[in-house]
């Protein structure tokens, strides 16, 4: 597996994934290519946008849509997008992209990542397998502003 940036050239294959994988098992969301087209191209404007593909051979089989955030020790990785193709699940492949994510950040100094999942899906397990763990310090909360 190669890991390399993202490029404009991704788009296109990165909304196509997104809508096959995060439509089905287990999450079953209802996209619209359009919804996601607007949500990457949004997270492609960003100055501070950092993104990944990995590849096997000539294919690619996963992407991490994210951005650089800086932080009081440093900077962060706010990770808000992973997936890996749904032909290439359960085949380590996940864990694999991560690592290489992992070391890549270290390279550019940037020592953490950040990001949240729903809790009891298996993106939790898999995060925690991979290194990750549940801040006892933090919460997310929301504020839906229309009421």
């Amino acid at each position: 597996m190669i890991l390399r940036q993202v490029t404009s050239k991704d788009f296109d294959w990165i909304v196509e994934n997104y809508i096959d994988v995060f439509s089905s098992e287990p999450w079953n969301d209802d996209l619209e290519v359009k919804q996601i087209e607007n949500y990457v191209k949004e997270l492609f404007e960003m100055n501070t946008f950092n993104g990944f593909i990995a590849e096997v051979g000539n294919n690619r089989i996963g992407a991490s849509l994210g951005y650089i955030k800086p932080w009081y020790q440093g900077k962060e990785y706010a990770l808000d997008t992973f997936f890996i193709s749904k032909k290439f699940h359960s085949k380590g492949f996940g864990s694999q992209f991560l690592s290489l994510i992992k070391k890549e950040l270290l390279k550019e100094n940037i020592p953490a990542i950040i990001l949240d999942t729903d809790r009891g899906m298996p993106a939790e397990i898999f995060y925690k397998n991979n290194g990750f763990k549940v801040s006892e310090e933090s919460i997310i909360m929301f504020c839906d502003v229309s009421k």
